[in-house]
């Protein structure tokens, strides 16, 4: 009697075949058996046999399959049962052979006597093994779960079989049979490296050297191609040791070769680069960590972990200084290039361990077979000896353990991508983070790499930004130099592929991260800008705050995003790495939902922060709010810390969503204090510009235009600055937006008083407010009074411009804008003053300071209140409040505020003469001449005609 699935179903009883049902029984049979003896869940086999869309009746049909199945085995006297368990179903094979069973008892058997060295008996019983496969497991399911079950069962089941016979028919010297089973029953597994070593060692065995030569370059582009990178380690390993067998003498001497090379101390440093610059710093700690070790320091194994980016040079420091100390570890130096981040898969300690012990003198067979002995073996070896362990390229600390030594003697220098937290928390090692150059380091590494060339080198700047620093990408650049500088696309691709290029090796970091940063990964790279706060970073990637943070620590302990002041950045090639790896694996759709609600939670944001800086400002339905308003501080601290990328934001959105472009940028215009950044506004504002022309949107280009003023004013262009603003006037005016028009006149009055054309200023001014008469618009209204009273004050038109003030005063008041309100009060006072009425005057700057002390807001205008309360004060001889204001006033004051501190000081100083402290205002009059002794002429002479006044003035003053 026989079960068999290796092929399709069947049940055999002695030579008859007899029916098991209907295809969709004999599949469950065959699901069943896959898994004899464990229980399968109703889930899985639904999936097996219908995939993700069962029908409705699917559990009522299993049962019936199930009846069915048991009333046949019953029928035809077989022992095997299929009992129904809690959470599904289980085939018990009792007595009864089943094929899969026994393929997996010979696979064994088979693999115990190649260990003992019966290879006869271990081909036959592998052999036997391979007969038993008689097409596709469970050939007639069609599901995508079977197929997946297939593909795994030939891989691990089927092709190692067929590679473990092969691995003894070498051993047999069978190279011809080797390559006949390569050949038949390896299709499509030819990249697989097993096989390729198999297939090596067979033409080597063979003496087929030329075609051996040709199969390896055939490999070697046939990785290139695939993977953009050469061969793993592993195999070139294999590939080596198959070239140097061949050249090798006879295997007496070869032995006696072994044993001599097994005496002499292990010396396995690789060589270090020539042009290795700029880590002094580094060196140094190197060197005092390894002599507090040896002089002072606890009796354990020193451990140092050299972590930074990829291509950051950690190997190249870690090997510079173990050259430089190789004298103080006469027992040797190990290395070993753990893989961590490679082509192939990381290797495995036991391997390594194997390694070092044969280096160390260990016959292979007395080599332990377990890992644990492997280490226990190490440490013995090592435990008065002075040996410098060099762990290059780990994959993480699990790497990393095994291989440790447990004597204070030796040293182990570890360089990873990965931050190795737990070999510092738990191990005590020390941390080296090796950083990207800076503009001073890239300077003499370019010079050296460049002193036979005939390029000219770039600009270092240029270089830091292009290449985020590190030497990898700075070498590649110098490379391609003659070129012309290249893009960050030929930075990332530019290379040998054997050796891996930049883009290759940011690759084997992303797959060293989990699905969520992976993910977050490629979102970040299209949207980050010059860096993103945590709370963006969560919005971007619609994940909760746990799932954010996870995914941050991981792609920062991989150093793909770097941490500076509160915000994540990431340099330019790690950048263009993820944009291409978002190309590749994320839809367009994804990638604009993505987009569209980190503008959506900009705007939310800026629309907050613009309620809190104006908050007489009506917040229109469709402008979200972000859930929490900020104080006035931290909403100015938001707009500061995200100016750079709300300016890159506004520059993306111009291209995937222009609408929300404009929306920003209407937002943020009044509020940005837009200083190096001018240039990059002026390209995102010109994109947004193109935009709203190509949608044919006439209000959005004039909110383009407005914006476009404001960057050409603050680089100092007012021609440009007149144009944009007159261009938006004449757009808002044909598509009757008055409010925006209202706005773009006030714009035009400022720019006019900067120009020093006060007529067209009040003409703009009065059109602003003519048309706020005809809104609903009590901001905008109040924003024109307030302007055009300003305006008429410093014209001395002051009864006029006292109406304006006072009406615009009101208004601020009712709509709760304090500092607006202040800001009204301030130059109300102004106007008293002028006008003489000085009691008036000191009200209204009481009132402005009040407010100003109640709500903190800008700094100027709160000193100017201080400074014009203690003027007027002084004046009106009310002695205790010039010094309590004057005093204030000094103690906010800024290295930039000389001519309001020193007007501060002159009334403090007025006040103390007039209250008979002469010694005190003796004190503070010198402190005053001092500092107007490099002020302009009018203050120095305001200074010098109240102090004369006062006989403070001295007669040797510098005039």
């Amino acid at each position: 009697m026989e079960f068999r699935i290796l092929g399709p179903v069947e049940l055999l009883l002695g030579d008859r075949k007899v029916a098991l049902g209907r295809a969709k029984e004999r599949s469950l049979l065959g699901v069943l058996m896959l898994h004899h003896g464990k229980v399968v869940t109703v889930r899985t086999v639904t999936e097996a046999l219908w995939d993700d869309n069962p029908p409705g009746h699917a559990r009522n049909d299993l049962q019936t399959y199930v009846s069915r199945l048991r009333a046949r085995l019953r029928g035809f006297g077989v022992s095997a049962r299929i009992v129904t368990q809690r959470a599904g179903y289980q085939f018990l094979p009792e007595n009864d052979y089943l094929d899969y069973a026994r393929f997996k008892t010979l696979i064994r058997d088979g693999e115990q006597a190649r260990q003992t060295g019966r290879l006869d008996e271990a081909a036959n019983a592998l052999r036997k093994a391979m007969d038993l496969w008689r097409g596709p497991v469970v050939e007639d399911l069609g599901s995508v779960w079977m197929e997946q079950k297939r593909e795994d069962l030939d891989r691990y089941d089927r092709v190692a079989a067929y590679q473990a016979l092969c691995a003894v028919e070498l051993d047999r010297r069978n190279y011809r049979e080797v390559l006949r089973i390569l050949d038949e029953a390896m299709v499509d597994h030819e990249l697989d490296t097993r096989y390729i070593a198999q297939r090596l060692t067979a033409l080597n065995g063979l003496g087929h050297y030329e075609v051996f030569d040709t199969y390896w370059k055939h490999v070697y582009d046939r990785f290139a191609r695939s993977f953009g990178t050469g061969p793993g380690q592993e195999l070139q390993d294999v590939h080596q040791q198959l070239l140097q067998y061949r050249d090798s003498p006879t295997p007496a001497d070869r032995h006696r070769t072994q044993a001599a090379l097994r005496a002499l101390p292990p010396a396995q440093l690789p060589s270090t680069v020539s042009q290795f610059v700029d880590r002094d710093e580094d060196l140094a700690r190197l060197n005092a960590l390894f002599l507090r070790s040896r002089v002072s320091g606890p009796p354990a194994t020193l451990i140092v972990a050299v972590t930074g980016a990829a291509g950051a040079g950690k190997t190249e420091l870690g090997l510079h200084w173990a050259h430089a100390v190789r004298e103080r570890f006469p027992h040797g130096q190990l290395h070993a290039d753990l893989a961590g981040y490679a082509t192939g898969p990381p290797r495995e300690p036991a391997d390594v361990l194997a390694e070092f012990l044969d280096a160390l003198g260990v016959a292979t067979d007395a080599v332990p077979a377990s890992l644990s002995a492997r280490t226990r073996m190490l440490r013995t070896l090592l435990d008065d000896r002075r040996v410098l362990l060099f762990l290059d390229n780990a994959r993480d600390s699990r790497q990393i353990v095994p291989l440790l030594p447990g004597s204070a003697h030796s040293v182990v220098v570890v360089t990873s991508r990965h931050r190795l937290s737990d070999l510092v928390t738990h191990h005590g090692a020390y941390r080296l983070e090796v950083a990207p150059f800076t503009e001073a380091e890239i300077e003499p590494l370019l010079e050296s790499l460049l002193r036979d060339s005939p390029a000219a080198p770039p600009d270092p700047a240029t270089v830091l930004m292009l290449t985020g620093g590190t030497p990898q990408a700075v070498r590649t650049l110098a490379e391609l130099l003659p070129g012309g500088l290249p893009t960050p696309a030929e930075l990332l691709l530019a290379g040998e592929l054997a050796s891996g290029t930049i883009l290759t090796s940011l690759l084997w970091s992303y797959r060293a991260l989990g699905p969520p940063a992976t993910r977050l990964f490629r979102l970040l790279a299209l949207t980050i800008g010059p860096g993103i706060s945590l709370e963006a970073i969560r919005t971007l990637g619609q994940t909760d705050d746990e799932t954010t943070r996870g995914a941050v620590t991981a792609l920062g302990s991989l150093y793909l995003l770097g941490r500076e002041e509160g915000r994540y950045r990431m340099d330019v090639l790690t950048r263009a790495a993820g944009e291409r790896l978002a190309l590749a694996h994320d839809s367009p759709a994804d990638r604009r939902q993505a987009e569209a609600r980190l503008l959506d939670w900009y705007i939310a944001r800026v629309t907050d922060v613009a309620e809190v800086l104006s908050p007489a400002l009506r917040r229109t339905a469709e402008l979200p709010q972000a859930g929490h308003l900020p104080d006035y501080a931290a909403a100015q601290d938001f707009l500061a810390d995200e100016e750079a990328s709300l300016c890159a934001a506004i520059r993306r959105a111009a291209d995937s969503s222009p609408a929300r472009a404009v929306t920003l940028l209407r937002l943020v215009r009044p509020h940005l204090a837009i200083g190096d950044t001018a240039a990059e506004w002026r390209e995102a504002v010109e994109a947004v510009l193109l935009a709203t022309r190509a949608e044919h949107d006439l209000d959005a280009e004039g909110q383009a235009w407005a914006g476009l003023a404001r960057i050409h004013h603050a680089l100092g262009d007012p021609e440009k600055t007149e144009e944009s603003l007159e261009l938006a006037s004449a757009i808002f005016h044909n598509t009757g937006n008055s409010r925006d028009q209202s706005e773009v006149f006030l714009l035009l009055a400022r720019h006019a008083q900067d120009t020093g054309d006060p007529s067209r200023a009040e003409s703009c001014l009065r059109q602003a407010l003519e048309i706020q008469h005809s809104l609903n618009e009590p901001a905008q209204c109040a924003a024109a009074h307030g302007a055009l009273g300003t305006h008429l004050r410093r014209q001395d038109e002051l009864a006029e411009a006292e109406t304006h003030l006072s009406h615009a005063k009101m208004l601020y008041a009712e709509l709760g804008d304090h500092r607006r309100h202040a800001a009204m009060a301030l130059e109300l006072g102004l106007l008293s003053r002028r006008s003489g009425r000085t009691t008036e005057a000191i009200r209204q700057f009481t009132e402005a300071v009040a407010l100003h002390e109640k709500y903190p807001a800008d700094h100027e205008r709160t000193l100017a209140a201080l400074v014009e309360l203690s003027e007027a004060a002084c004046d009106a001889e009310e002695h205790h409040d010039v010094l309590l204001s004057a005093r204030k006033a000094l103690g906010i004051s800024r290295s930039a505020d000389h001519v309001r501190v020193v007007r501060a000081l002159v009334a403090l100083v007025r006040s103390l003469a007039a209250t008979g402290r002469q010694a005190e205002a003796w004190n503070e009059s010198r402190q005053t001449i001092a500092l107007v002794a490099d002020i302009d002429d009018p203050v120095r002479d305001h200074v010098r005609e109240q102090f004369t006044r006062l006989g403070l003035w001295p007669p040797s003053a510098r005039d």
